[in-house]
């Protein structure tokens, strides 16, 4: 009998617009689509732990998508260095809700991409405690501290490998479904109005620079998902507490998702 081929979910980064991730996850599981490896950047790093360990996406929605109370008190930790937010009390949360296990307690195996601050290279963990590992990929420079983690100083991995294809490649997959979020063409507009606005400008400049590097990092798709997944800027850290917001990014990603599932059963087989 002719061996079915793994498939790997490769989660990109993209705070908030990582609410996707479920939808995708959700569809995928509907249509029959296994899933063998998961790699995860920054929010995608979160939303592939929680799946990889539990597999009940029920939970990992409502972590996700509501709790904003808990949410908002973990960010309420300031720091006068490094970041914003010292991102203790959010690493204490993702113990919880991880149930504070290890790389080896899940039922799926999973990387996590974070990135060397010293070094600028990708940085790819597999082993030890999941929380930490969550918290190091999904801390936004400036935003949040900097984390000692494994003897380096780790930031948010969608700085350097914001779809971590090539890494769920490397763990054995044949076919490898990406969930890119940075697909400033398909998610924005700009307006000659927006042209005299500094902050405009500059939000437009890194969605542009986040758009190329996701399409780096997506070389070794063999489907990329890209929902639509509207720029929130500034607002963003507002959103996440903001309930209807996750549930719309979930029904998009799983819209989405439906669009590939032909292809994708025909690549599995």
């Amino acid at each position: 009998m002719k061996k079915r081929k793994k498939v790997g979910l490769a989660l990109g980064s993209g705070a908030i617009r990582g609410f996707s991730h479920i939808g995708v996850i959700k569809k995928l599981l509907e249509n029959n689509i296994p899933i063998d490896y998961i790699a995860g950047s920054s929010i995608g790093s979160w939303v592939g732990a929680h799946y990889a360990l539990f597999q009940n996406l029920e939970k990992l929605e409502e972590l996700t998508v509501q709790k904003q109370k808990e949410k908002f008190l973990s960010f309420i930790e300031p720091s006068i260095n490094g970041g914003v937010i010292k991102g203790k009390k959010i690493e204490k949360l993702l113990e919880e809700w991880l149930e504070d296990s290890d790389f080896s307690d899940t039922k799926i195996p999973i990387s996590i991409v974070a990135t060397d601050l010293y070094e600028g290279n990708t940085v790819v963990l597999t082993t030890g405690k999941l929380a930490p590992a969550v918290r190091a990929s999904m801390s936004v420079p400036t935003l949040f501290k900097p984390v000692e983690h494994q003897d380096k100083i780790l930031i948010d991995g969608g700085i350097s490998n914001p779809v971590p294809d090539d890494v769920v490649r490397a763990m054995g997959a044949d076919v490898v479904i990406s969930v890119n979020l940075d697909n400033y063409i398909k998610n924005e507009t700009f307006t000659k109005k927006q042209q005299k606005s500094l902050s405009k400008i500059s939000t437009r400049s890194l969605n542009i620079i986040r758009y190329h590097l996701s399409k780096y990092s997506t070389s070794s798709s063999d489907v990329i998902i890209e929902p639509y997944t509207p720029t929130l800027g500034i607002n963003s850290f507002r959103q996440y507490f903001a309930h209807k917001v996750g549930i719309d990014l979930v029904k998009n990603g799983y819209d989405e998702t439906e669009k590939h599932i032909e292809k994708i059963k025909k690549l599995i087989k």
